[in-house]
């Protein structure tokens, strides 16, 4: 009898830890595709409100932008192109080990207007990191992506 409770107790164990990992992986994937929504409809405050506290991105060709007034002004820069919006999917989630951090990845299609006022189509591939904040909103610590001509 006493094995049979420890191994109901350790299978109630397991599972609420494989429970929690998934829903720590739904709430961030959650948290990803309203950043996207918030990036479609170009509405910066919304949009800044996914951004933890000392963020840091490292967008291609371009310094670093280690402040969110920084990133605020990029994201404005691009949020003023009428064409402008993304298409993105988020391909993988890894929690860490103490439930606090997570990094994701996944790839992004952009339609933006060229220097020639033409559409332009590009595709990059991404990672991100995350922080859970106090209330359990999950955050994005750092983001860095780059091209990625086969992501779509």
């Amino acid at each position: 009898m006493r094995h049979v409770l420890l191994a109901a107790l350790f299978a109630y164990l397991l599972s609420s830890f494989a429970l929690a990992e998934t829903s720590a992986e739904i709430a961030i994937e959650e948290a990803y595709y309203s950043w996207v929504d918030a990036t479609n409809a170009k509405d910066i405050d919304r949009w800044s409100s996914f951004l933890a506290k000392d963020v840091l991105f490292l967008p291609p060709d371009s310094a670093v932008l280690d402040t969110e007034d920084k990133i605020r002004r990029y994201y404005i820069q691009l949020f003023s192109d009428r064409n402008f919006s993304l298409d993105c999917r988020q391909l993988s989630a890894r929690i860490s080990s103490s439930g606090n951090m997570a990094w994701t990845t996944g790839v992004c299609r952009a339609t933006f207007t060229g220097a020639d006022g033409d559409l332009v189509h590009g595709a990059s591939k991404w990672a991100k990191v995350w922080a859970k904040q106090s209330d359990d909103d999950w955050k994005c610590q750092l983001n860095i992506w780059n091209a990625n001509p086969a992501a779509y």
